[in-house]
């Protein structure tokens, strides 16, 4: 599946479609928009791999150019996601949802761009996400119960770095799946407005 063939640049990529899913925009555009949200903050993009990314997608045929020229400006590339694109995109943020390890922003991104998905299909990740993390939640506590019942024979680093885990664990339980699955049980359908026009004012 095409999917895996992000392994590189999955979220990038996965945010580039999703912005490319609610309106065209160029690669200029691009960068401006994912820096007004601040993206930098918890997942690092530098501008050139925007634009390594965005030539990426449009050879895999996920995105299509076309070329404007507004007035005498020079002429630029207007870039939309294409059917194909579109059904990759929905892949990725579900698979998103599936994925357990510790880059969390995965997770962000899955929620950011879950209303792209129906939503029968967010209730159905929400769901099996959390009962993962219940899963994983249960486990750790059971291994940290059983080492601190050794404690002389286990380094307190061990110990230290299992509760950090679990506090992470117990933080998107509480704070993140929980939340996420109110807001989709409760959301009004979208609308054909994009989540990204109070970011996005075009520049010419």
């Amino acid at each position: 599946m095409l999917i895996e063939e992000y392994i590189l640049l999955p979220k990038l990529s996965t945010l580039i479609l999703g912005i490319l899913a609610e309106q065209e925009i160029s690669p200029y555009q691009l960068n401006k928009l994912l820096k007004d949200l601040d993206t930098k903050k918890w997942f690092p993009i530098a501008e050139s791999t925007v634009y390594a990314t965005v030539t990426k997608l449009k050879s895999k045929g996920l995105i299509e150019g076309r070329k404007e020229r507004l007035g005498k400006l020079p002429e630029r590339t207007i870039y939309r996601i294409t059917t194909k694109g579109e059904e990759e995109f929905k892949s990725a943020v579900s698979n998103y949802f599936d994925r357990m390890d510790s880059d969390t922003s995965r997770f962000d991104i899955a929620i950011l761009l879950m209303h792209n998905l129906d939503s029968n299909e967010i209730q159905k990740r929400l769901k099996k996400k959390l009962e993962m993390l219940e899963s994983n939640y249960y486990d750790i506590r059971k291994q940290l119960l059983s080492l601190e019942s050794e404690r002389h024979k286990v380094g307190f680093t061990t110990i230290a770095m299992l509760k950090h885990r679990l506090h992470k664990i117990e933080a998107e339980i509480k704070e993140e799946v929980i939340d996420a699955h109110k807001k989709a049980m409760t959301a009004p359908t979208p609308t054909e407005e994009s989540i990204w026009e109070h970011l996005y004012a075009p520049e010419y």
